[in-house]
């Protein structure tokens, strides 16, 4: 019974493979960024598609991230997961700005999407919201559009955003809030 690997031995081999994965991709093995790239592609991509709205867009800004990465990885201090995801989320938000800016267009935030429906009045309406959110969040802060995509779109815990900014968890509530408060100003009422 005592020698059955539990649940903080599977944790503890994914961290050290992590680690040794970090490891590796400093010394420019291609297996261990295979291995950053497996665990941490959907998130990069799930933040940039939120902050721009567009996959095609999501996709380059989550290529851009990660040939930053190759470059700066030196940089990186620790390699335990929240850590190394605060990273490359970092890089992703600087990413996002700069790809905006090369677009010359104001940057965008969340596409909520649209579920596959085979109601056209549906899908109209469901694009229409996202483009409602999208405008909100672009009346906010960086700070607050950071935030509430960190929550709501990676669905991350207060404590991993704040982890991952490098704020404490109450400012990390207090910029929620705000930034929920003036999306509540800016958008418009729902019908009915």
């Amino acid at each position: 019974m005592g020698d059955e690997p539990g649940e903080g031995d599977h944790i503890y081999q994914q961290s050290v493979r992590l680690t040794e994965a970090v490891d590796a991709a400093r010394r420019g093995d291609a297996r261990g960024w295979d291995v950053l790239f497996e665990r941490f592609h959907a998130d990069v991509h799930a933040y940039a598609l939120a902050r721009l709205g567009g996959w095609s867009d999501a996709e380059d800004v989550t290529q851009e991230t990660f040939v930053a990465a190759v470059g700066s990885i030196r940089n990186l201090r620790d390699g335990q997961e929240p850590v190394v995801q605060a990273w490359l989320l970092h890089i992703c938000r600087h990413k996002v700005i700069d790809h905006a800016r090369r677009k010359g267009r104001q940057q965008r935030t969340v596409d909520l999407g649209v579920a596959a429906a085979p109601d056209p009045a549906n899908v109209a309406e469901a694009k229409l919201r996202a483009a409602d959110m999208r405008e909100a969040l672009s009346h906010l802060k960086e700070d607050q559009r950071d935030v509430l995509v960190r929550r709501f779109v990676l669905d991350q815990s207060l404590e991993e955003v704040a982890a991952g900014t490098g704020r404490s968890v109450g400012a990390v509530k207090s910029m929620q809030h705000r930034g929920l408060t003036a999306l509540r100003r800016i958008l418009p009422a729902a019908p009915g």
